[in-house]
């Protein structure tokens, strides 16, 4: 189970739905990891939410954050990290391993040439809209589009790609439970692991996640409902355990 910490402008966010207009958490982001390795996380899912146009990304954060808690720390930069410049400054970080994000996605081919240099270090976040159309995966600014789900699969799956991130961007910080048919497909659809995000607002649906283990679903990632309180991370990591792999909790 990973607990998340979305930044941007140094301070904790939320991003909701598609995440145009990050909501601000009165947080400083050092202080919520360290919170979070108290209460017994192994993993922190770091996140660097600054949208395209603000300078990439802010290496400086994110090496403060990482460097201060003695977890292991798997880094997504959501738009900076669009070449080998950029990718080496966000592997530089220290992170454990770094997931591209949406700006990466742009160019597919280059992120097939980063995971077939980088390895397991590297995987990918894929923020998928399910539409009347089709499962799409999203991409940068209102309305971004990075393809059919399937095709990037394609493509990155022959790279050799690891894992993904799976998040349903309509219950992004919707807290409105998560989508438990969108990881079961991803799963039937790739050999790699998927990490799932998105709308876990109960215990119920950590055991309900969990529960697709069986399926190629690794583990899952929490945010909101751990700031709203909606449960504990000890009570969070007791509900995972039953069903998860023990390295992915």
């Amino acid at each position: 189970m990973f607990p998340s910490v979305h930044v941007a402008g140094g301070r904790v966010v939320h991003l909701v739905k598609d995440g145009q207009v990050p909501e601000p958490v009165r947080t400083d982001p050092v202080e919520a990891a360290l919170a979070f390795q108290k209460q017994g996380a192994t993993w922190l899912h770091l996140v660097m939410a600054e949208e395209e146009g603000n300078g990439g990304f802010d290496a400086d954060t994110a090496r403060r954050i990482i460097g201060t808690v003695d977890i292991d720390v798997q880094l997504m930069c959501r738009a900076g990290v669009v070449d080998d410049d950029s990718l080496a400054r966000a592997l530089d970080t220290g992170c454990n391993r770094l997931n591209l994000g949406r700006g990466s996605l742009a160019d597919l081919r280059w992120c097939a040439a980063a995971i077939a240099r980088h390895g397991e270090r590297l995987g990918v976040s894929l923020p998928v809209r399910c539409t009347t159309g089709g499962l799409r995966v999203a991409g940068l600014g209102p309305g971004g589009d990075s393809g059919e789900l399937g095709d990037v699969l394609r493509v990155l799956d022959r790279a050799g790609c690891a894992r993904y991130v799976v998040t349903d961007v309509g219950r992004e910080g919707t807290l409105s439970g998560p989508n438990l048919g969108l990881f079961h497909e991803v799963c039937a659809r790739t050999p790699a692991a998927v990490l799932a995000a998105g709308g876990v607002t109960t215990l119920q649906d950590l055991r309900a996640v969990a529960a697709l283990a069986p399926h190629g679903v690794e583990g899952v990632l929490v945010g909101r409902a751990l700031y709203a309180d909606a449960f504990t991370l000890p009570q969070a990591l007791a509900a995972a355990v039953g069903h998860q792999p023990e390295t992915a909790l």
